[in-house]
């Protein structure tokens, strides 16, 4: 065999593997084409599409524009003295204590802390009860603390 009939040889076996490797590839793009493709729309028996066409958008009107009204003059109110909330009272049970922060979330920011054994009064509870809302009772503080980590007081 001479260096000519290696050289056709090989340059056939190399074209056939290209040739075998492109067809995989579009094929492969063809049928995931097929499955990330949407679905035809439905069609129901009630859909009416000579009803829908004769559907015009309403022509644009213009605003009608009002005479401004005087604004009432604005007496000061007397302001509500604060009322208690109410609650319960209760203490911290962790002994590392809880940090206080401004809303029920692990990322809010942190006001202060709460040491271990301090009464406390819960004042609500967040919607998953993941959080408690509660008012120190020696500063009038407060904030949010995680939940699980109080105990009720009897009173």
């Amino acid at each position: 065999m001479s260096w000519s009939d290696l050289v056709k040889v090989l340059s056939g076996m190399f074209l056939a593997i290209a040739l075998m490797v492109g067809g995989c590839f579009f094929a492969a793009q063809y049928v995931v084409a097929q499955f990330t493709a949407p679905p035809p729309k439905p069609r129901f028996p009630n859909d009416n599409a000579a009803a829908k066409a004769k559907i015009q958008p309403a022509p644009a009107v213009k605003p009608v524009v009002a005479p401004p009204i005087p604004k009432p003059s604005v007496s000061p109110s007397p302001k509500p003295s604060p009322t208690i909330t109410t609650g319960y009272r209760a203490r911290i049970t962790l002994s590392q204590g809880l940090n206080l922060r401004e809303s029920p979330s692990r990322d809010a920011a942190r006001i202060g802390g709460v040491a271990a054994n301090t009464r406390i009064t819960v004042l609500e509870e967040s919607p998953d009860r993941e959080w408690q809302r509660v008012r120190l009772e020696d500063s009038g503080r407060e904030g949010w603390v995680k939940a699980g980590y109080t105990e009720r007081l009897n009173q």
